[in-house]
């Protein structure tokens, strides 16, 4: 009986284990919202798909180690942390990690907005200009897109990717 319950528990731990965290989740997520959405041609340029990662180095190390050697869209991945002041030029992507909405208001006073896929993670960040948001839902991380924020900042947003958001906020079109 105790070598049983001891299996059990071990059994137990090894699934806790095997569980991916909140923020291997969201790097997943972001590593993949590229292979979905569409940027005007000369915002997406030849390079690499670059993602910018503000206010969460957890993810940015996670992200690293996913795009090691990936391609998305047929071209490399490169991650990058952004500093509050430093530039968001070549970026396609950007995440910004809780306690960063004064960074997002910031970015949404700029004229015109770039073609950017802006992600956080907070309640009312879409209200706030993010195109899409990582919420929690029984448990798991899902997220909710804005049509609206992705039409203004000139991004096509693939139907596949609508159709597993939890909640998306209809466009202007």
């Amino acid at each position: 009986m105790r070598a049983a319950f001891a299996f059990f528990l071990l059994a137990l731990s090894c699934a806790a284990l095997a569980q991916p965290s909140e923020r291997e989740v969201q790097a997943a997520f972001l590593f993949k919202f590229p292979s979905f959405v569409e940027w005007p041609q000369e915002a997406l340029g030849a390079g690499p798909i670059v993602i910018g990662v503000a206010g969460a180095d957890d993810v940015a190390a996670q992200l690293q180690q996913m795009a090691g050697g990936r391609t998305v869209q047929g071209r490399p991945v490169l991650v990058r942390r952004v500093g509050k002041g430093e530039s968001l030029a070549g970026l396609h992507v950007l995440f910004f990690g809780r306690g960063q909405a004064a960074r997002l208001a910031e970015l949404e006073r700029q004229a015109p907005p770039q073609p950017l896929l802006v992600v956080c993670e907070w309640e009312g960040a879409l209200q706030q200009g993010a195109v899409v948001n990582f919420l929690r839902s029984e448990g798991r991380v899902r997220f909710e897109v804005s049509l609206e924020g992705a039409e203004r900042r000139s991004l096509r947003i693939s139907s596949r990717m609508l159709a597993v958001a939890q909640n998306v906020r209809p466009g202007k079109l």
